[in-house]
């Protein structure tokens, strides 16, 4: 058995074996990371004597640039493995004290941290899995432009309009941008003949609100404190922004119907089915988890995650101030603290592990972490069964019951 290790970069990698025994095979080799550099590295297997059935290729999950060498290997039939570079730094933090790090060096330590840990071929998130993780995460960085514009626009609009806020219970209401974006100062709608302000607002409103609404706004541009200092420039930049937010909405609003579609339908039946899950963290959930058959247990999923709690203790220490790890992937653990904060509120089997914990000081954050931890076990089960999820009573209805019989 061999265990080929590779070090992974955007432009060329480098490869080295170990035998069995942990002795090097060889020296280590670098090739580009295109095709007549996969074809040279086949050579390289040949000469080291590596076949399908005696090695073990094993590569960090740099980036996305290891995704075209794994399917290159993957349908020439070799087992690769895929490893967090975090555990391979770990790994090499315990091998020597010295800080040596360069590509021959990892591509070594790589290979003999498989052969350590014995490691076997990764499952890799099928293609399906895998473009929806593209789609739900570029949403997700769209939703974060999205949050960043409508802070800067606030923050205009508190400068030069800030009475408006007020006639809103959502600042952010189409009615309220409709009117920042047409007028943008006080000024401007305090200029504007009241019938075509009625006419902007019961539009934007789709006709909930008219006249006497479109009357407040006038009052209150009439009697603003806002700035018209830079007015005009600061106007043009709200209207700017909002026309961006608006954009976004509309492509966000796109992105949710790809992604309804690759969603497997069932799949998503049976994630929603969960108290706090709705359509948008079901497409997360599922993109990040991918085969729920790789996590034999909850507690991997969790780690995967990265709301496992942080431990330290040594010798009589033992630290009680334990916080998340987050060392997994961040879209899943915001999806799974999203999800956990719902389920609380609206599934008392969760509720009640939820107010168990505030009961004993514990801060809601972190109540509502163990919450999403629990949840864990409950999306693999779901998952693995193919079977939705099934309130349980509370504790309280338990005892309740109980009590009565």
């Amino acid at each position: 058995m061999q265990y080929i290790g590779i070090d992974i970069a955007k432009h060329a990698h480098v490869a080295a074996a170990r035998l069995e025994d942990g002795t090097p095979h060889g020296r280590a080799f670098g090739f580009a990371n295109d095709e007549g550099g996969f074809e040279s590295l086949l050579g390289r297997f040949r000469e080291l004597g590596a076949d399908q059935g005696n090695c073990l290729v094993v590569m960090e999950s740099t980036g996305h640039y290891w995704m075209a060498l794994w399917s290159f290997l993957d349908d020439r039939g070799f087992d690769v493995a895929v490893v967090n570079p975090v555990q391979t730094d770990a790994f090499r933090r315990a091998d020597t004290v010295r800080k040596t790090k360069t590509d021959l060096v990892d591509a070594f330590l790589i290979a003999e941290y498989a052969r350590f840990k014995r490691l076997g071929p990764s499952r890799v998130s099928p293609e399906a899995a895998d473009g929806l993780k593209q789609l739900t995460r570029y949403r997700a960085h769209l939703v974060k432009e999205r949050t960043a514009l409508k802070n800067r626009s606030t923050a205009v609009a508190d400068r030069i309009f800030p009475e408006l806020e007020r006639l809103f219970s959502d600042r952010h209401s189409a009615t309220s941008r409709a009117i920042l974006r047409d007028y943008g100062t006080p000024a401007k709608v305090a200029a504007t003949d009241i019938r075509t302000l009625t006419k902007t607002v019961a539009k934007a409103s789709r006709g909930r609100l008219g006249r006497a609404k479109a009357e407040e706004v006038k009052a209150a541009a009439k009697s603003s404190v806002g700035s018209a200092y830079a007015a005009d420039a600061l106007a043009f930049e709200l209207s700017h922004a909002l026309e961006l937010v608006d954009h976004l909405d509309s492509e966000i609003a796109r992105l949710d119907e790809k992604i309804g579609e690759l969603l497997d339908a069932e799949t998503g039946e049976l994630l929603e089915s969960i108290p706090g899950v709705g359509p948008v963290n079901s497409a997360v959930i599922a993109a990040e988890i991918g085969d729920p058959d790789r996590f034999d247990d909850p507690k991997k999923l969790v780690a995967y995650a990265g709301i496992d709690a942080s431990k330290h203790q040594s010798g009589k220490f033992d630290g009680d101030g334990q916080h998340m790890s987050k060392r997994g992937s961040s879209y899943l653990r915001c999806a799974l603290m999203t999800a956990a904060d719902k389920a609380r509120i609206h599934d008392p089997y969760f509720g009640d592990y939820y107010d168990s914990l505030r009961a004993r000081g514990k801060h809601h954050y972190v109540a509502v972490s163990a919450v999403a931890r629990k949840l864990c076990g409950v999306i693999l089960a779901v998952l693995r069964e193919r079977r939705p999820y099934e309130p349980r009573p509370s504790v309280q209805s338990q005892r309740e019951r109980l009590g009565e019989d």
